[in-house]
């Protein structure tokens, strides 16, 4: 656009060309795994040198101040480029109205960054997918999702799976101790949010691995289970179950808010990571340990099937169930997004222990399987090849008239 400053100072990319600049939607503050990977995504964008402004949308998730690093925050406020950008959940999109989404005016597009973990959408929430003119998800799981239900374009854009800080632990700063653990244990690590709900991240099926895998001499001896949350606090049902069945087996639960340097840290000081998880749109806490060379044994469904390979993973298997109202009775407000009779998976308990077995036996096999897992996640999920894929898409899009996309969604070409 001619005489245009913002377009003027905006960074050249390959072969001098300008990149297409874009404003960024999303509660830039938010503990959520939504928000880490918006705020990896942008990091990848000004690395890739596509011009970003903030736009904050604060629609209730919980907030932590540190979450959005300095870095990012030295970025511009409001919209001052091509193209819309929005890390906003298609199931938090709802509470944008959209006089703000789409203002008076404006022609930008808007392209939603999307994450799902269940094989259908809701009939509320394919109504989302027409108010966006494209749709960047994930994993090949979610996308065969959008793509039967959104008449817009869905792109698989990969996840930025290093996390935003310094290799931890390798400068000796944060060791067991720090978190209350002990040096001389084989540590096992679970980890998730629990607002996104217990019966998803299905953390008591890591805790009954666990029992099954070692014995109770080797509980009180040889190894740990550290089940790391946030937001539990919040739910004290879940908590005091969840307590009592990790205490049974003589772990720990850690109940509180880190930072990206800490969370890295705490993974990097543990031997394996485990995730049971029935349904996972990406599974960031399983890329993000097998980029920091932990071997991971994790539900082999949804998202992370991208990635769980055998020779660089201990994927586990699993048989598909139905949602039960009843699974959802610690997150009871989730009722509203998982629908009973939606399906979901429900891993093999056995298998897992068996595996978790297996690495504590072959002290090798584990350096092996972490060796080859990080160099998967740092080859495919690195902030380079997210930053390179976001810029070719973002070029499509401001290359594409609205009308064109308009024609595109009512698939009219």
């Amino acid at each position: 656009m001619p005489g245009d400053p913002e377009r003027e100072l905006a960074p050249a990319g390959a072969g001098g060309r300008s990149a297409p600049g874009v404003n960024a939607i999303a509660s830039w503050e938010a503990t959520t795994g939504l928000a880490e990977a918006a705020r990896r995504s942008v990091r990848a964008l000004v690395g890739a040198g596509v011009p970003v402004a903030l736009v904050d949308y604060d629609y209730g998730a919980p907030r932590a101040a540190h979450r959005l690093p300095a870095d990012l925050r030295t970025l511009p406020r409001g919209r001052h480029y091509e193209v819309d950008l929005v890390f906003l959940n298609v199931n938090e999109l709802h509470v944008v109205p959209e006089t703000f989404l789409r203002p008076e005016g404006s022609s930008r597009p808007v392209v939603a960054s999307w994450f799902w973990e269940l094989a259908t959408l809701p009939p509320d929430l394919v109504r989302e997918t027409a108010r966006v003119d494209e749709i960047w998800v994930a994993s090949q799981f979610v996308a065969e999702v959008f793509r039967r239900h959104a008449l817009c374009p869905v792109e698989i854009v990969p996840c930025v799976v290093e996390p935003c800080v310094v290799e931890p632990v390798a400068d000796g700063g944060l060791a067991r101790r720090d978190f209350g653990l002990p040096d001389d244990r084989f540590l096992v690590l679970c980890s998730f949010d629990a607002s996104s709900t217990l019966a998803r991240k299905n953390p008591l099926a890591t805790v009954e691995a666990f029992r099954r895998a070692f014995s109770p001499d080797e509980r009180a001896r040889s190894v740990h289970l550290v089940v790391k949350t946030i937001n539990l606090a919040s739910l004290p049902e879940a908590s005091l179950a969840l307590g009592r069945a990790v205490a049974d087996v003589g772990g720990t639960v850690l109940d509180v808010e880190m930072t990206d340097s800490e969370i890295a840290a705490l993974t990097s000081s543990c031997d394996v990571y485990v995730s049971l998880h029935r349904a996972e749109g990406f599974g960031l806490g399983i890329a993000e340990a097998m980029h920091l060379g932990r071997p991971v044994v994790a539900t082999a469904y949804s998202g992370p099937a991208d990635f769980l390979h055998v020779a660089s993973s201990c994927p586990v298997g699993y048989r598909t169930t139905e949602v039960d109202a009843g699974d959802l009775r610690f997150n009871p407000a989730a009722r509203n997004v998982y629908v009973a009779g939606e399906t979901w998976a429900e891993p093999d308990v056995g298998e897992a222990a068996r595996r978790l077995r297996m690495l504590y036996d072959h002290p090798e096999l584990r350096r092996r399987i972490g060796a080859s897992g990080a160099a998967a996640m740092r080859e495919r999920y690195s902030s380079a090849a997210a930053g390179r894929r976001m810029r070719d898409r973002l070029e499509l899009v401001t290359a594409c008239p609205r009308d064109h996309l308009r024609a595109a969604r009512a698939g009219r070409t």
